[in-house]
């Protein structure tokens, strides 16, 4: 049996998804393949386009055999910290073989050369990196020509490319961890993450959202997704999603205007919060306000990152901590033998019925799973407002079989 793992935020599944999923069976003979998912926020501190039981049910319906929710402290949090959460629960299930991502330069090699160095820190990379970051440069520039200065190759343009600095931190994460699960890069199809025009039938989920913020559901989103997508896209839009940054603005305004100890939440920087507390006063919504707080020190990622972790009540106190538990979204009747599988295999608990939790959990970890149970709660009430359509609580959800 092999067994092959993604890391994905699905939002949406498109027919790159598409393509990488049939790759891995082609490539890999994968017998089962396994989904960690972003739940309702995602990585860029922002919500999912819509929920994530929708885009679980479009995964499992479009070739993945089980979707496992990454926690959203994880979910939400920097390259880095997404990539070791995700990279952890996967390691802990002790029975895959291939963790597959995508790539926007097929050179496996030098991604792994790129985490090495990231992941040890020698000290003469060090000093050239501090050196760089006071002469003005930010991090992820001062990083680039740190790194150009300390490898022999000279190609570090793949590091201004987010899919390879993601599949460069799911390196350093297998390393750190002394994973035998084996990476695997695909070559990205679409034309790239920070793309926002469809152009092709692959098309980056980028472009599928802003295309659909400007225009609604169209033929262009129809030829860009597969059909099980396309089918809740054209049904729901409108009715229970879009869901953006802006439908929390109330909620993240009373939370800074209210907030005594801004510093307790993870990604918090005394300058960023310095800005956000000038430019609030003019703000007209959050987005607006991220306009306005962004520099070269601080991107649109980390402020929104920083607001998302104070709405969503995210301390900074334990990110340093792993993942405690597999909470199981859904998977394919047709595989539920590889299901049974994870819950022998697993050296976490598995969680599949929400409402068990309690009995499952210890104290602390069941405080850790009541973030999730809060952010889906916070990501329902928004919903609700705008729609005027009530989502199932997730302790009333039952497991996603498709």
């Amino acid at each position: 049996m092999t067994t092959a793992a993604i890391i994905c935020e699905y939002n949406p599944f498109h027919n790159g998804h598409l393509y990488q999923v049939q790759k891995i069976k082609e490539e890999l003979h994968a017998d089962f393949i396994i989904g960690i998912m972003s739940g309702n926020f995602v990585q860029r501190g922002i919500p999912a386009f819509y929920d994530k039981f929708s885009r679980a049910k479009t995964a499992l319906e479009c070739g993945l055999d089980l979707i496992i929710e990454l926690p959203v402290r994880y979910a939400t949090s920097s390259a880095e910290y997404f990539a070791l959460g995700a990279v952890y629960l996967l390691d802990s299930l002790n029975f895959i073989d291939f963790l597959v991502f995508g790539t926007e330069d097929n050179n496996l090699a030098l991604l792994e050369q790129y985490a090495t160095l990231f992941l040890e820190e020698p000290e003469d990379f060090k000093i050239l990196l501090k050196n760089h970051l006071r002469s003005g440069l930010s991090y992820p520039a001062a990083r680039q020509v740190a790194a150009s200065n300390f490898l022999s190759s000279n190609d570090t343009k793949l590091l201004e490319k987010p899919n390879n600095i993601l599949a460069i931190e799911y390196l350093k994460a297998l390393k750190k961890y002394h994973s035998d699960i084996r990476p695997y890069g695909i070559l990205r199809r679409d034309s790239g993450y920070h793309h926002y025009k469809i152009d092709s039938t692959i098309s980056s989920a980028t472009s599928i959202r802003a295309h659909m913020q400007e225009n609604g559901f169209d033929s262009l989103v129809c030829h860009a997704v597969p059909t099980s997508t396309r089918t809740i896209l054209e049904t729901e839009y409108g009715k229970s999603f879009p869901v953006s940054l802006d439908d929390f603005s109330d909620m993240i305004f009373y939370r800074l205007m209210m907030e005594k100890e801004p510093e307790h939440y993870l990604d918090y920087h005394p300058e960023m919060m310095d800005r956000i507390l000038r430019y609030l006063p003019e703000s007209s919504s959050v987005e607006h306000l991220i306009a306005l707080v962004k520099s070269k020190n601080f991107t649109y990622g980390r402020i929104a990152r920083y607001l998302l972790h104070l709405l969503l009540d995210i301390n900074n106190v334990s990110i340093e901590a792993s993942p405690s538990y597999i909470k199981v979204l859904g998977f394919r009747k047709s595989s539920s033998f590889y299901f049974k599988e994870l819950r022998c295999h697993s050296s976490l608990p598995v969680i599949q019925k929400t409402s068990h939790y309690r009995s499952i959990l210890n104290a602390a970890d069941q405080l850790l799973f009541e973030e999730d149970l809060h952010a889906a709660s916070i990501y329902n009430y928004a919903v609700r407002k705008r729609y005027g359509i009530l989502l199932p609580d997730d302790e009333k959800r039952p497991l996603l079989i498709v």
